[in-house]
């Protein structure tokens, strides 16, 4: 593995604490302006992987065997366990909040596009102020 990848890590990290501190605030518009860096320091961090593994390949004079062993894989893995652990973990918990946001911003639009409910009719009584909704009103009283 490469050194550039732990600041490349750390890069995408910080930008995911900070958009799951925004979409925590609902602070949406805070969260959408981070969505490039987001996408540039991921795009970065999988160019330091390939690049780690390209050069990986071309250095290890070893067997095709050997190069798949578990031990193998635990010991270059082992520097960067704790990144990604916590970048796993952030990862998820802006999945969440994300979801959360889509699914509040659904609701809004909806409330906001929905035709309203029918109103009842305003009854004002004598003294002006309401009288309570009968079944049927008479508009006109006769006295014939």
């Amino acid at each position: 593995m490469s050194a550039s990848i732990i600041p490349a890590m750390q890069r995408l990290i910080a930008i995911l604490e900070a958009e799951n501190s925004a979409l925590e605030e609902a602070r949406i518009p805070d969260a959408l302006a981070l969505l490039p860096d987001k996408q540039n320091a991921a795009r970065t961090l999988e160019q330091e992987v390939t690049v780690a593994n390209d050069r990986k390949k071309e250095l290890c004079l070893c067997r095709p065997d050997d190069e798949d062993s578990e031990e193998q894989l635990e010991s270059s893995a082992l520097p960067y366990r704790d990144l990604l652990e916590q970048m796993t973990e952030l990862g998820r918990r802006n999945g969440e909040l994300l979801q959360r946001a889509i699914t509040a911003q659904k609701r809004v639009i909806e409330l906001l596009t929905s035709a309203p409910a029918t109103t009842l009719p305003q009854n004002y009584g004598n003294q002006g102020t309401y009288s309570p909704i009968s079944e049927k009103q008479a508009f006109f009283t006769s006295r014939a």
